[in-house]
C-alpha cells in the first residue's frame, strides 16, 4: 500500500525539520566558549611602533635635533708658561714636553640642510712631571671648555669625511708644584680655536652599526682628529697658558 501525503503536509514536515536543525547548531558551544580561542581585550594590546627609517642612509633619517658624546686626548703644549714659583719657562722646567690631556665632550646638535651646529661643554684633566731643573716639579691642569661648532656632515648621503671648525672659551686651573712650595691659581678665562676632521666608522661593520641605530638611537661612530691653539689669557701677574697649534684624537659618538 502506497502512502501518499498532501503537498501541506509535506511543507508542515520541512519546515519542522529545517527548525530543529537551526535549534540544534544555536545550542552549540563556540570556540570562545569551550576555550579553544583566546579573546584579549583591546586594553590588554600594545601598539609596537617602528622606525621605518633606520635602514635608510644619514642624510635621510637624520633628524634636526642631536647629541654628540666625545672622549679626547690632545699634547697640550703651554709654550708661554713661566712658573710663579721660581720664574722658570716651560722649556725650562719640562724641556717643552706636552701634557696629556683626557676630556670628556658633550654637546647639543642642531642640524640643517648644509650642515650642523653643535653647542658643548667639555672637562679635562692632565699632568706632567720633571726634575731636570734641578727640582721635582709638577704642573696639574685642569681644563673646562665651551664651544660652537660647525660642521658639514650632509653633503653625502653618509657623513664618511666631515670637516668642521670651532671656537672655544676655556677656564684652566693649575697646581704649579715644587718639593717646597705649591702655587694654585686659576687664570682668567681664554678663547681657543678648532680645526677638525670627522672620519666615520660605521661602514667597517654595517650591520652592527644599524643594530646600533634601531636599539640605542647610535646614529654615527667617528674619529676625531683635531688641531687646536689656546690664545693668550689674564695678564702679566697671571700664568700664560697660550699654546702653540697642538695636535689631538678622540672617539665621538652622534645620538
Amino acid at each position: 500500500m502506497k502512502l501518499h501525503l498532501s503537498p501541506i503536509i509535506q511543507i508542515k514536515a520541512l519546515v519542522s525539520l529545517v527548525l530543529i536543525l537551526m535549534t540544534s547548531f544555536a545550542s552549540a558551544a563556540t570556540p570562545e566558549e569551550e576555550g579553544l580561542v583566546e579573546v584579549y581585550s583591546p586594553e590588554s594590546l600594545v601598539e609596537l611602533h617602528i622606525r621605518q627609517d633606520n635602514l635608510a642612509d644619514y642624510k635621510t633619517r637624520r633628524e634636526t635635533h642631536g647629541i654628540y658624546f666625545g672622549l679626547e686626548y690632545e699634547n697640550y703644549v703651554p709654550s708661554s708658561f713661566v712658573s710663579l714659583n721660581d720664574g722658570k719657562t716651560y722649556q725650562e722646567l719640562f724641556n717643552g714636553e706636552a701634557i696629556p690631556i683626557f676630556n670628556l665632550a658633550l654637546d647639543y646638535k642642531y642640524n640643517f640642510a648644509l650642515g650642523s651646529l653643535a653647542l658643548g661643554v667639555s672637562a679635562g684633566m692632565g699632568s706632567i712631571e720633571d726634575d731636570r731643573s734641578g727640582d721635582k716639579r709638577t704642573l696639574e691642569i685642569t681644563k673646562y671648555m665651551g664651544t660652537l661648532k660647525f660642521t658639514l656632515d650632509n653633503i653625502l648621503k653618509e657623513p664618511y669625511v666631515a670637516p668642521y671648525v670651532g671656537m672655544s672659551m676655556y677656564q684652566m686651573s693649575l697646581n704649579d708644584k715644587s718639593t717646597t712650595n705649591t702655587v694654585s691659581e686659576s687664570p682668567p678665562m681664554g678663547y681657543a680655536y678648532t680645526f677638525g676632521l670627522l672620519l666615520q666608522l660605521d661602514w667597517m661593520d654595517y650591520d652592527a652599526a644599524k643594530n646600533a641605530t634601531f636599539n640605542y638611537g647610535l646614529e654615527n661612530t667617528f674619529i676625531d682628529v683635531f688641531m687646536t691653539q689656546y690664545l693668550a689669557s689674564g695678564g702679566e701677574e697671571d700664568a700664560n697658558m697660550e699654546s702653540d697649534p697642538i695636535w689631538g684624537v678622540g672617539l665621538r659618538m652622534e645620538f
